[in-house]
């Protein structure tokens, strides 16, 4: 099967409910799976950053670059201090101190040289004022710059909306490719592709989690923004998307089967509720869900309806083990604080 699952994904680690402190684990996969790499590492040990415990900094989510050409978020430490997001956005600059902090693979994005001047936080907007290094930034990386600015500005709380300035004045668009640089919000989308036969005009987007591997086989989560036809049930074109995998000539993976059938799918005020059918379950010879597969359906139900949980069933049975946890799926899954947690 192309795009099959990489198995046993480090990034689903956080989950505060009934999963809370297990480790996850797959057993092998069945024989209607295609098989990981052999020399992948899939057993890192998870990494969880409680506040309580960060003295000298915080575990944030920045977005980086990877070999793949995909704009990825990974946590790492930043030196607490009230400016907390503007020393997140200088670990993002090539040649500073957040280049040590990254995995094989991945990179900053922002220009050698760049300096954040000052960074600005009011009324849900996060202006940021770069050197005018920023500029220097190759043509074809402009969307994936602005992409990992704005991402990782509204993965803080207060930040719905984010204005780009250089050198004290406000950046109207980018210079290579005249991309709009103010109101950025994550409504733009991620590493965007177009679903084939789309209508722009009666499109609208959808964020969904993919695998990707790093040169030493570790694999992390991947957000891709598709554009699909509009649709007022988006959590019902989200998985829809979602079981069709990543582009046949992308370097990413499913962790989520083709055959996967959507019995239902609502949302509610507090959180989607989604019953799948039994594919869900074939991917260890006991029939649990493999906790990738449940990791990409909650991180791409949540991403794209704003809400914070997700109550699974399968063939409408709540009890449903997860391979690798002594729990099951009786109670909702809630979305991780952090998606690729420090050291892979």
């Amino acid at each position: 099967m192309p795009n099959s699952l990489i198995k046993r994904s480090f990034a689903w680690l956080i989950l505060p409910l009934m999963l809370t402190g297990c480790t996850w684990g797959d057993k092998p996969a069945s024989q209607a799976i295609d098989p990981p790499p052999t020399n992948a590492k899939l057993d890192a040990e998870p990494v969880v950053v409680k506040r309580a415990e960060v003295k000298k900094g915080r575990g944030t989510e920045l977005y980086f670059l990877t070999d793949a050409g995909y704009v990825v978020p990974y946590t790492v430490e930043v030196p607490a201090s009230k400016e907390v997001a503007k020393a997140a956005m200088r670990l993002m600059v090539k040649g500073e101190a957040g280049e040590q902090m990254l995995p094989a693979g991945f990179e900053p994005i922002l220009p050698k040289n760049t300096k954040i001047k000052a960074l600005n936080i009011e009324d849900g907007t996060a202006t940021v004022d770069f050197s005018k290094e920023f500029l220097n930034y190759p043509a074809d990386l402009e969307e994936k710059v602005l992409s990992a600015v704005t991402w990782t500005l509204t993965g803080f709380p207060k930040v719905k909306e984010v204005n780009i300035w250089v050198e004290g004045k406000p950046l109207v668009e980018m210079p290579k490719k005249k991309t709009p640089a103010l109101r950025l919000t994550r409504n733009r989308g991620i590493n965007l592709e177009r679903a084939e036969g789309i209508d722009i005009s009666n499109s609208m987007p959808v964020t969904l989690y993919f695998l990707g591997q790093t040169p030493d086989n570790e694999v992390y989560y991947v957000p891709v923004t598709r554009m699909v036809k509009r649709t007022e049930n988006v959590a019902q074109a989200t998985l829809s998307e979602l079981i069709k995998g990543p582009r046949q000539q992308s370097s990413l993976s499913s962790a989520i089967d083709q055959t996967l059938q959507v019995n239902k799918v609502n949302v509610n005020k507090n959180m989607v509720v989604a019953d799948v059918g039994e594919q869900l379950l074939q991917y260890s010879a006991d029939h649990r869900a493999s906790k990738d597969a449940v990791g990409a359906l909650v991180l791409s139900l949540t991403e794209n309806t704003g809400l914070k949980q997700v109550k699974l069933t399968v063939n409408g049975k709540q009890n449903v083990s997860v391979s690798g946890i002594a729990g099951d799926l009786t109670k909702p899954v809630m979305r991780p604080e952090k998606i690729n947690p420090q050291s892979l």
